[in-house]
């Protein structure tokens, strides 16, 4: 499986989800570019052998990518100012598409611009966040595992559903069909991915 087809599959939710016409400021010409490259370095950030992905089975890797855009057309709405660093969130400490909170610098080691400078980076952030937050909130439904990442509590509360529901309901009537080719195993990914499940149902590699 190739980026290039994972990435064309994710396009489609994005400009479903917010469609590049409503980027008035940037015009939907160069939206649906700039689209197209952030779909590519998501495909490429979830097959990445070195970055366990959230859920389990042969689709884990496809799901993880779906569920790092939902959580992007939350967090930014896939916006040009805020991809470029213009605007950031949280009075200047949440950055990039996945709104990031940089106290200094990321666990990963990397500042804000960083985040900027290379979209990769602030995904890659973004995704390490969301597997803490599976793992940290377990206990709850697999809706409300995105509390980590929302609230920074492991409670039931909206934010984390309607982004988890947005891949959700994709998934459900857009699924995936491709075959990704598995990666070598990852230690990490046996111990925190969700087990697969047939109606994605994603299910979480930390159940």
């Amino acid at each position: 499986m190739t980026i290039e087809i994972l990435a064309a599959w994710l396009l489609s939710a994005m400009v479903a989800w917010v469609p590049p016409s409503q980027q008035w400021r940037e015009g939907e010409f160069h939206a649906t570019d700039r689209y197209a490259s952030i779909a590519q370095d998501i495909a490429r950030v979830a097959l990445d052998p070195e970055e366990p992905p959230l859920f389990e089975g042969p689709q884990g890797r496809a799901q993880t990518a779906l569920l790092m855009a939902s959580i992007a057309s939350f967090e930014s709405f896939f916006r040009a100012d805020v991809d470029k660093g213009i605007v950031k969130g949280d009075h200047g400490r949440s950055w990039c598409l996945l709104q990031v909170q940089v106290h200094n610098k990321t666990a990963e080691q990397w500042t804000g611009p960083d985040l900027i400078n290379d979209r990769t980076k602030c995904l890659r952030a973004g995704l390490h966040l969301m597997r803490n937050s599976f793992v940290w909130c377990r206990g709850l439904k697999l809706i409300d595992r995105l509390a980590g990442y929302t609230r920074g509590h492991c409670i039931e509360e909206p934010y984390a559903e309607q982004r988890m529901r947005r891949a959700l309901d994709w998934w459900k009537h857009h699924p995936f069909t491709f075959e990704l080719s598995p990666p070598p195993p990852s230690p990490v990914a046996a111990a925190t991915a969700v087990p697969a499940s047939s109606v994605m149902v994603m299910r979480s590699r930390a159940d």
